[in-house]
């Protein structure tokens, strides 16, 4: 028998192992194993397991499998299949697909540790060889890596030594970077045989009894809360048999600070009945569906959610949202919680790794009823799954941005479909792709156009910055005095505004103004950011800084300029305006730990009264204060070299508006601009996505970008300039070959470049990109695999560019 295994290495295909007669039987798909690579030994995931090879000449080089890491499989086999779609549909190495899989603290080698249990030894193991590791473990105070046992007992597998877990003589931690991920658990007590009337108890001592009297039990942490320091009097009354002690396994919980949402009974409109009747006739039928839900701003999305997986939990189903950002999830986390009670698990990367640990554990052992999380939770090993939800599914954080490109939108729909769950794309701004694949039957169209309860959109303004060039300034070089009197006016109605700015820091350039030098990073092709409270310039993109200096250092002059607005003056400004008003900024130098979800709290609560930000604000969050909405730079997203600028400029638009007017009184929106004629910002101030996407379809079917075409970027990336273009101009040669000789694909794939990227250079890397269309997906991907090829890119050991970096990007979303 024979195993293909995926392991973490830049190889497009699984590496194929025998499998020895000690195991044989025991591995199938999803299972980690140790193989040997090279001199060393690697952890890998089997991806299938065949009788035969295909090509029997190199049967006498296939090595064996050293050991199995775990009986337990860690993916099921529909997992397995969903990972090779991945890999082949977004031609990715499959060990680093698998990677997307695996938990950090179960990727790494020797990341398992043991521990003896208390009243374990090596006299109550039974098993010889167990015998010898339980006698390793009492040798240490500190948990032992599972790696050096192994190592130290000859003989010895993985497999054997997983005996002591299933037997419950040790405790299982994990390292992951130095950090020891370990169980945590929790002391409770249980009164066995409650004192006498002769027996003699601390005041203390009765009022404990008195908690655990008629409980089974009680934990420490609930005993701590109601009685200080009870340690002495526990471990008295435990001396003295009154009651006894024991510990269990407790998870950490990510929410427990935050507070739960009651569930409120809605009166469910029209249209949310015709949406939960589509879906429910879907799950009725057990079959897979997907479905776009185009639900405006306020128009009841999230309770379509709820009832929809409320369904499928009561046909033991589970169920799957994926969100956005992480910013969203504690919203989303306390209104699900006060629907769906503690079966709730939550990954993101804002969780610790112990958080990360339990949550992940809990989904494993199928305790929990619905998963909430980032992009990465789609690979979350959920069983029974019924329902995927991807909520703001038009936003571009679900596309990966490093390793396998994959987009969390469109393989939630791949996923759905192995699992055969039903998948809903909710959006009030749904991407092009999902709503002409609704428009064209491939998915189900669900309309949600009114706010619930007839709550009107907010009106939208459109303030023409070019009419201000002959009027007096204004209050500001950013604010209109439009804009300046509605945030008055709100302030004075004690309601909340939000201003919007994509773009952080003080001032985005800052420039000499004798000789004009411009300071730039050393790293990329852009100009550093003024941050005046740490007194830096620092680049957004890989985090370069410096102190401000004090002269000019070209040519010694003083006279720096800070040109520019981004948040934090834009901040400054308003508090100059607004001095008794409480004003907090919200973006990514403000948001770290736990910040962000404290300023979001603190405004749903109307502690704050304005909120400054970038896309932070935009996304999902419900804040019925907020009357007022203000975008400071309309034209900024506009005039980025994409063809989905003016998609994007429209989604944010509509994304940020539908901030106003949630709650009972109207709201209103300015839109400040220089080009206030440009169809995304016209269509975004009436509201109106089915004029704006009628436009910009026909454009894009014109042009055949998508969803009428099909686009692969191939990026290239070296420290060397000369380099990177020598690679970027033989992989277009071998496609331009390719294309010769293939008349079909001839006609069909156009290429463009090999051209530098808009961003030329970043984080130390010159950049350059080849970009392959066609209407035909078939075809871009057959002129794609020819060319890697040509290039002996399948092969990184063969290369003659091993010391570029080249990545496939398959229907790319940053054309940057």
């Amino acid at each position: 028998m024979y195993a293909q295994v995926a392991v973490d290495i830049p190889l497009f295909t699984a590496l194929t192992y025998a499998i020895p007669d000690e195991l044989d039987g025991l591995i199938e798909p999803g299972h980690l194993v140790q193989v040997p690579f090279r001199n060393r030994s690697k952890t890998g995931l089997v991806v299938s397991v065949d009788e035969t090879l295909e090509d029997e000449s190199i049967a006498s080089k296939v090595r064996d499998i050293v050991d199995l890491v775990d009986t337990e499989p860690l993916l099921d086999e529909r997992g397995v299949q969903f990972l090779k779609f991945i890999a082949d549909y977004y031609l990715a190495p499959i060990g680093q697909v698998a990677r997307l899989a695996l938990p950090s603290f179960v990727r790494l080698e020797g990341m398992k540790h043991y521990r003896l249990v208390d009243g374990a030894s090596s006299a109550t193991v039974h098993d010889d060889d167990l015998k010898a590791a339980a006698a390793i473990l009492e040798e240490s105070d500190e948990p032992v890596a599972v790696k050096d046992i192994k190592e130290r007992i000859k003989g010895m597998t993985f497999r054997r030594l997983s005996d002591l877990e299933t037997a419950g003589f040790v405790e299982v931690s994990y390292e992951e970077k130095d950090a020891r991920v370990k169980v945590r658990t929790e002391k409770f007590y249980q009164v066995v045989d409650p004192p006498g009337e002769d027996d003699r108890i601390g005041s203390k001592q009765a009022r404990i009894l008195e908690m655990l009297e008629g409980e089974e039990s009680v934990s420490l942490t609930d005993i701590r809360e109601s009685i200080s320091s009870p340690y002495s009097s526990l471990s008295g009354l435990e001396e003295r048999g009154f009651i006894r002690v024991w510990e269990e396994e407790v998870y950490r919980d990510p929410f427990e600070q935050e507070p739960v949402r009651k569930p409120e009974e809605h009166v469910l409109t029209l249209d949310q009945q015709q949406a939960l009747q589509a879906i429910g006739t879907a799950r009725q039928a057990n079959s897979f569906q997907g479905f776009v839900l185009h639900g405006v701003t306020g128009s009841g999305k999230t309770e379509v959610y709820v009832r929809a997986i409320r369904a499928e939990i009561e046909q033991g189903n589970r169920a799957l949202v994926l969100l956005p950002e992480i910013a969203l999830t504690p919203q989303f986390v306390a209104v699900f919680r006060g629907h769906f009670g503690e079966k709730i698990a939550v990954l993101h990367s804002g969780l610790t790794p112990a958080e990360k640990f339990d949550q992940w554990r809990r989904i494993k052992r199928d305790e929990v009823e619905i998963v909430i999380g980032a992009r990465s939770a789609l690979f979350a090993p959920l069983t029974n799954l019924g329902i995927i939800v991807v909520d703001e599914e038009h936003d571009t954080s679900f596309k990966q941005g490093e390793g396998p490109r994959y987009h969390a939108r469109d393989m939630a729909l791949v996923r759905g479909k192995l699992e055969n769950a039903r998948v809903v794309l909710g959006s009030a701004t749904p991407s092009l792709e999902s709503y002409h694949n609704a428009k064209s039957g491939r998915l189900k169209y669900l309309p949600m156009p009114d706010r619930v309860a007839d709550r009107p959109m907010p009106e939208v303004d459109i303030v023409d910055l070019r009419d201000n060039d002959g009027a007096p300034p204004g209050p500001s070089d950013v604010l209109s005095y439009q804009l300046v009197g509605a945030v008055q006016d709100t302030l004075a109605e004690e309601m909340q505004a939000i201003l919007f700015l994509n773009r952080r820091g003080f001032s985005p350039c800052v420039i000499c103004h004798a000789c004009g030098h411009v300071f730039e990073c050393v790293n990329c092709d852009v100009s550093l950011t003024y941050h005046r409270r740490q007194e830096s310039l620092r680049c957004h993109h890989c985090d370069y800084s410096i102190r401000m200096p004090e002269s000019c250092p070209e040519c010694g002059d003083q006279k720096i300029n800070r040109r520019g607005t981004g948040t934090e003056k834009l901040e400054g400004h308003l508090n100059e305006l607004f001095p008794r008003a409480n004003i907090a900024r919200l973006d990514r130098d403000t948001s770290g730990g736990k910040n962000l979800r404290r300023t979001i709290k603190a405004f749903r609560h109307g502690e704050i009264d304005l909120l400054v930000g970038t896309q932070m604000v935009t996304k999902g969050h419900d804040f019925p204060g907020v009357i007022t909405v203000g975008v400071i730079m309309a034209d900024m997203s506009l005039n980025f070299p994409d063809f989905r600028a003016a998609e994007r400029t429209f989604q944010l638009l509509t994304q940020v508006a539908g901030r106003a007017g949630r709650g009972e009184d109207p709201g209103r929106v300015y839109i400040q601009t220089y080009n206030p004629e440009h169809y995304s910002l016209q269509a975004a101030r009436e509201h109106d996505f089915a004029s704006f996407s009628e436009r910009e379809l026909a454009l894009r079917r014109e042009l055949a970008y998508p969803p009428f075409g099909h686009l692969i970027a191939i990026k290239f990336e070296a420290a060397s300039e000369g380099r990177c273009i020598q690679a970027a101009r033989d992989y277009a040669t071998a496609a331009r070959r390719v294309l010769r000789q293939d008349e079909k694909l001839g006609q069909s794939v156009f290429m463009l470049g090999p051209a530098m990227a808009p961003l030329s250079r970043l984080k130390g890397k010159s950049r350059w990109q080849i970009l392959l269309k066609s209407r035909s997906r078939a075809d871009v991907r057959k002129l794609a695999i020819a060319m890697l090829n040509g290039v002996a890119h399948f092969e990184p050991n063969k290369s003659q560019h091993r010391d570029v970096r080249i990545v496939v990007d398959v229907d790319p979303v940053n054309m940057l």
